[in-house]
């Protein structure tokens, strides 16, 4: 069977796969396959892949940001470390076919890959999952393993990108000569060397993100001039543009609230198979109400929209509402 076809059968056997995948995946991105698939889950392709009008589904929804898988296919997935590895899944997958089920299928193209299986088998979910949602027009050739390697080039072992996640900045030794200390932090790309901001303990990580006057709206057009790296537009939780994923030091982060919660549902966000929203402190976070006491690695996603069930029922209910 075709392999897509195989796949647009399989939707209700994903919270099962995700679940069974979680335990042999490396620590190292077990947190951030379980944060790919609160990005970008099937309820949100299931609206965004074809409304009638886009326009008019942007505005009801809120949405904002690069909100189409299928314009990232080769880079949604660069905050896993088994990033590096997509080039030879991406093939795996372009030759795989869709006689099992869908775990098997998973297993059978990490194996293909060649890749360490604990990497190769959460890129292989998220490639299946990239498929299932872009379709074969838009999924590409292979990209060069050269380009895959540059991005995570600076990366060391897992080991050492564990160990890096919720530690502070530790000055250079000519830093040092010149009186600079360690200081908390929230890194927000770890792909980069810059790519982290100061963090005074107790503040709300847009807080400490609004001190950090680098010009990120001219990569982000969804922030504002002086204003930090994280999208912002209330600081109240009204809005839903400031949501992160938590890749690291989740016990620096305060407690959920329930307001916050209550509000994570009402986006949507929480929507996603794999997602512990019940916890007291989940990955998936709105970062003007998360305080942060120590170092934390995030990433921030591409889009954000209010998409959550009650506004999903009104567009059914009312007809004056065509999307």
């Amino acid at each position: 069977m075709n392999l897509f076809d195989f796949l647009e059968q399989q939707d209700d056997q994903w919270p099962a796969v995700i679940s069974q995948l979680l335990p042999r995946v490396h620590t190292v991105d077990r947190d951030a396959l379980r944060i790919w698939f609160g990005v970008w889950p099937l309820p949100w392709h299931a609206l965004a892949h074809n409304p009638a009008s886009r326009p008019q589904f942007e505005k009801y929804y809120q949405v904002n940001g690069n909100y189409r898988l299928i314009n990232q296919v080769d880079t949604s997935h660069r905050f896993l470390y088994g990033h590096r590895y997509w080039g030879p899944v991406k093939s795996a997958i372009g030759a795989a076919s869709g006689e099992q089920h869908l775990m098997a299928t998973v297993e059978q193209i990490a194996l293909a890959s060649k890749a360490p299986l604990e990497f190769g088998l959460g890129m292989a979910a998220i490639g299946l999952m990239t498929l299932r949602q872009v379709g074969w027009e838009a999924w590409g050739t292979p990209p060069d393993s050269a380009v895959t390697n540059a991005v995570t080039a600076h990366r060391h072992s897992p080991e050492a990108v564990l160990r890096a996640r919720a530690s502070d900045y530790s000055p250079s030794l000519a830093e040092r000569l010149r009186g600079k200390r360690s200081t908390p932090r929230v890194v927000c790309d770890e792909q980069a060397a810059d790519g982290w901001f100061p963090l005074i303990p107790s503040q709300h990580i847009t807080t400490a993100a609004e001190l950090d006057k680098r010009p990120h709206h001219l990569s982000d057009p969804r922030c504002y001039e002086g204003m930090g790296i994280i999208p912002v537009d209330c600081r109240s939780g009204a809005c839903g543009t400031c949501w992160v994923g938590i890749l690291g030091g989740q016990e620096n982060l305060s407690e959920i609230t329930p307001f916050e919660r209550q509000r994570m549902d009402y986006f949507g966000y929480f929507d996603a198979p794999g997602l512990d929203s019940g916890s007291s402190r989940p990955l998936l976070r709105l970062a003007c109400q998360a305080q942060a006491f120590g170092s934390v690695s995030m990433v921030i996603p591409p889009w954000n929209a209010v998409w959550g069930k009650s506004r999903r029922e009104r567009a059914g209910q009312d007809a004056t509402i065509t999307l």
